[in-house]
């Protein structure tokens, strides 16, 4: 049975953290936006935290799906954008990630700005990430979490960046196309640009 997808509310919290830490832990994008050492993972929870509670939850969705038990299996977050983000963008958030992560709050700056430096300039849906536990991949989740989003999209077109190979090709499947890869200052996995055009306007 697929998985119907619904807006989070706060009681769903604590679940998606616990889905987007156990997916981003090791990812080599989190790992060069998060100052390291991360024991158990406190400061990537932090900021999920931070970015759903201050960011998305008030300018952009939180979608999850839910199995017919009830379960949360998947979450992603998605923000629109009129161009690209500036990082003025941050501002609303700068006192919280000062005080958690104190001069750690660069790092993870300079990566948002460089990031955000690859968007396009014109309108456009940002899909920051898309998450399944281990127990539910490869059964959809994934798939019904981003038909949902590009549905909403509707004729906008939607930029996104792939950190795995994996889900590179579920995008692909779902009509994004490379773009290139973001340069890094370090030999980790880059991510790779991807985009979803706009719907052709009709005569």
């Amino acid at each position: 049975m697929s998985p119907i997808i619904i807006p989070a509310t706060p009681a769903h919290y604590p679940r998606i953290l616990d889905i987007l830490v156990d997916a981003f832990a090791k990812d080599p994008a989190f790992l060069r936006m998060i100052p390291q050492p991360d024991p158990a993972n406190h400061k990537l929870r932090a900021l999920f935290q931070l970015e759903i509670e201050k960011q998305f939850a008030n300018s952009g969705h939180i979608d999850i799906a839910v199995d017919d038990r009830g379960n949360v299996c998947g979450v992603a977050l998605w923000d629109f954008y009129q161009g690209r983000p500036s990082s003025t963008d941050l501002l609303p958030i700068l006192p919280d990630l000062l005080r958690i992560f104190g001069t750690g709050t660069a790092q993870i700056v300079k990566a948002e700005i460089h990031s955000a430096s690859f968007h396009p300039h014109f309108p456009h849906w940002y899909l920051y990430t898309l998450a399944t536990p281990a127990s539910a991949r490869g059964q959809g989740v994934g798939s019904t979490l981003l038909e949902h989003g590009i549905t909403r999209a509707a004729e906008s077109g939607i930029y996104l960046e792939a950190t795995t190979t994996r889900a590179a090709q579920l995008y692909h499947r779902l009509g994004f196309t490379p773009l290139g890869y973001i340069p890094t200052e370090d030999d980790s996995q880059p991510e790779l640009a991807m985009w979803k055009p706009p719907a052709m306007p009709q005569a």
